[in-house]
């Protein structure tokens, strides 16, 4: 897997990188941004609105959420906000992976291990898959004696969350090593013309 991550992080390029920036705003904005579907479920809840808003929902919590949601915004979230959401974490996962990718080309560490943090974006986009799936299996099953899906979701949740904000770190990290490896390159560059005059 190793391996598999190195030689995919020398065919990246920073356009590519770029270029998913797109569709991650893209679907941002349908979610966040222009959200007639977010505002309807909000106005149909009494001003609740998604659970990803939070780190922590507890089961009950959620419970009473959807209950708040009713058979209007349980069928807006399923046919509107679901597929919306599932765009954007897959349009966030490959960004994040791909811009890993590109720090680890640049920032081209010494041991094999530091290629593997790719797999942190893709747990994070996993995990948010795992928690809207849960949240939609939650809203079509009949009843509400479903404690451990409750709690799955609230788990998948959280963890989907700590693995967004681990990216991220990752991503802000990368961006500072690949910045300090160029600035000591250009500085040693200068050092060693001025040695050879």
């Amino acid at each position: 897997m190793i391996y598999f991550f190195q030689s995919l992080s020398l065919k990246i390029r920073f356009l590519g990188v770029l270029l998913w920036i797109f569709p991650v705003l893209g679907f941002w904005w349908l979610l966040q941004g222009a959200p007639w579907a977010l505002a309807s479920l909000h106005l149909i809840s009494g001003g609740r609105g998604l659970p990803d808003q939070q780190f922590w929902v507890p089961p009950s919590a959620l419970q009473a959420l959807f209950d708040a949601w009713g058979p209007d915004g349980r069928t807006l979230y399923l046919t509107v906000l679901a597929p919306t959401q599932l765009g954007f974490l897959l349009a966030y996962g490959v960004f994040l992976t791909t811009a890993t990718l590109y720090l680890l080309k640049k920032a081209n560490p010494a041991g094999p291990w530091w290629y593997l943090l790719p797999l942190v974006p893709l747990a994070a986009s996993a995990l948010d898959f795992l928690q809207a799936a849960t949240v939609a299996l939650l809203l079509v099953l009949p009843g509400d004696d479903w404690d451990a899906v409750f709690w799955a979701a609230s788990v998948f949740l959280a963890a989907k969350a700590a693995a967004v904000g681990a990216s991220v770190t990752v991503l802000m990290g990368g961006t500072v090593v690949s910045m300090v490896r160029l600035g000591w390159s250009k500085v040693r560059g200068v050092i060693g013309h001025r040695a050879d005059r």
